[in-house]
């Protein structure tokens, strides 16, 4: 598989909000070493609206070439949807690259093997009441399965909802900074075994 990487990156070194000014770069893994291979500078301009925002979204698609895996600290919104509908790989880290560059090809690596051998299983989201669901990622985080958080649980959470039981090995990092920065309505419970997080609807007025 292709060993490159893009990781969306702050002025500061470090991975940033695609909503912030940054550059994409693409690191490439040769004679087991990541080296840089690309950079393009890139600031989101929301003044065009919704298509200004695709067409920026494609130049950078196709400046990527064949890389399909892209880091961010946050990917949320139409930014997550279009990326993943052109088959990206979204991770969400926080951080320098050299901290996760290593730990995102080996998962990565594990899925595409998976993959060959059958489909993930997708968890069982149950219905505990009306507008009520639980479902567990603790399978997915643990695993590897080549699913993601914010794939399992992004489409309930845009959808008619009361209140969502998410169990979890550890809270993901995008739904940590959906909660922190108030667009869900979230409390944790520590576990013996992971972590309970309950996701209440937000209240309109």
């Amino acid at each position: 598989m292709a060993r490159d990487i893009a990781v969306f990156i702050g002025d500061k070194g470090s991975t940033a909000s695609l909503e912030e000014p940054g550059k994409v770069v693409i690191y490439r893994r040769q004679q087991g070493k990541w080296r840089l291979a690309d950079s393009l500078p890139f600031q989101l301009d929301r003044t065009s609206g919704m298509a200004g925002v695709r067409r920026q979204l494609a130049d950078i698609i196709q400046w990527l070439g064949q890389c399909r895996v892209f880091v961010a600290q946050t990917v949320v919104g139409l930014l997550y949807k279009e990326l993943e509908q052109n088959g990206f790989s979204i991770w969400e880290f926080s951080g320098r690259p050299a901290d996760f560059l290593e730990y995102i090809l080996v998962q990565e690596e594990l899925a595409a093997r998976e993959s060959e051998t059958g489909k993930p299983t997708v968890p069982a989201i149950v219905e505990t009441g009306p507008g009520c669901f639980r479902v567990s990622l603790k399978d997915i985080q643990q695993n590897g399965s080549g699913l993601t958080s914010k794939q399992v649980l992004q489409p309930l959470l845009m959808g008619n909802y009361y209140q969502v039981e998410v169990l979890c090995s550890h809270i993901p990092p995008w739904l940590e900074a959906e909660w922190e920065s108030g667009r869900l309505d979230c409390k944790s419970e520590r576990l013996d075994n992971g972590v309970k997080l309950v996701i209440r609807k937000q209240r309109c007025g």
